[in-house]
């Protein structure tokens, strides 16, 4: 009815911001069941079709799928998930003529971030702004059509964090650990976050010593 499948753009998700050891292990599982299982899902059932058009895949993932944000630890997991999904399926492809890419941004003004879960997995009701620039999704958008059109293997949203990310990894990230620690306290996410709640509920046959 539609003609073949030239592109498949996985960007749809769930978003977390909550320490890791305050968080409920379902509402964990359910960020990487949506973020990372649902890309893995769609991408396995469209390759035959986009190898036949020899077409695109890109997958949405995030500066946090890059480097470990403190309270972004499971959103981010998800999105390194998906980084190296995307990573291999580039060089598994490539003499198949697909074109592979990969978007990562930075905070972007959508209505992902209105609905970020907390650490019971339930919405935030007023979520706390991150500490740095909120790009305009129109910015985004703009990205992710030239990563399409001119077959990009990646692109960064900023395009300068690519040169902060060196710089990281060339002084093992210890630069970044200290300006992460004091960009994203607990306090910042509230007395909740601060204090410790009571552990989350474990498995079944799991005790703590």
């Amino acid at each position: 009815r539609f003609g073949q499948l030239d592109v498949l753009f996985c960007s749809a998700g769930v978003s977390m911001r909550a320490y890791f050891e305050n968080s409920n292990l379902e509402a964990m599982a359910h960020v990487m069941q949506v973020n990372f299982l649902g890309t893995l899902y769609m991408t396995y059932f469209a390759i035959p079709h986009v190898k036949r058009s020899r077409g695109s895949l890109v997958a949405m993932s995030s500066l946090t799928g890059k480097r470990g944000i403190p309270s972004y630890g499971v959103y981010g997991a998800s999105k390194f998930a998906v980084q190296g999904l995307y990573e291999s399926l580039r060089v598994e492809l490539r003499s198949a003529g697909v074109h592979v890419g990969i978007v990562a941004p930075g905070f972007v003004d959508t209505p992902l971030r209105e609905r970020v879960l907390g650490p019971d997995g339930q919405p935030w009701p007023e979520p706390p702004d991150p500490p740095f620039r909120i790009h305009p999704v129109e910015e985004c958008v703009q990205r992710v059509v030239r990563l399409i059109a001119r077959r990009q293997r990646e692109v960064l949203i900023p395009g300068w964090i690519s040169v902060l990310l060196g710089i990281d990894w060339a002084l093992d990230g210890r630069l970044g650990d200290l300006i992460l620690a004091r960009k994203f306290p607990p306090e910042v996410l509230g007395k909740e976050q601060a204090e410790r709640p009571p552990a989350a509920p474990r498995p079944e046959g799991d005790t703590e010593e």
